[in-house]
């Protein structure tokens, strides 16, 4: 009679055990992170520097090695000075990432680049190819 309640909460313990091991097991979520200094995954907008901004961002997918997401691509000019810059909008970007590169135990994805169909010979040059993106020790 001993045996059965002592086996029925072997199999109580396996069966709370076993899902918080594959839980600790799974791999941390992918983030991204840009010139904001604040990481996210599938983030809404993504600054690729001060004057360069992707905005309404939707992701197709995301998580695995490789992740693609279409928005808004804001860029301000500068001419003839930042502050009185003109700002082009162009909808319909796209922007890519790309690898793995861990940060403090989290991971990140490593590239980005930013696609248009519209882009200028210049803008593909400034824009499409892979970047390095940010992550958090890169503001150490």
């Amino acid at each position: 009679m001993p045996r059965r309640p002592l086996s029925c909460l072997l199999l109580a313990l396996t069966a709370a055990l076993v899902p918080a091991a594959a839980a600790a097991g799974a791999d941390p979520p992918m983030l991204l992170d840009d010139v904001t200094q604040r990481p996210s995954a599938m983030p809404s907008t993504f600054e690729a520097t001060n004057t360069v901004a992707l905005e309404g961002l939707r992701w197709s997918h995301w998580g695995s090695a490789e992740a693609a997401g279409r928005g808004t691509l804001r860029i301000n000019t500068c001419e003839p000075n930042c502050a009185e810059g003109h700002v082009r909008v162009l909808p319909d970007s796209d922007l890519q990432v790309r690898g793995v590169r861990i940060d403090q135990g989290r991971r990140f994805y490593r590239q980005y680049r930013i696609l248009n169909a519209s882009f200028s010979s210049s803008d593909r040059a400034a824009y499409a190819h892979w970047t390095d993106a940010y992550t958090p020790g890169d503001f150490r």
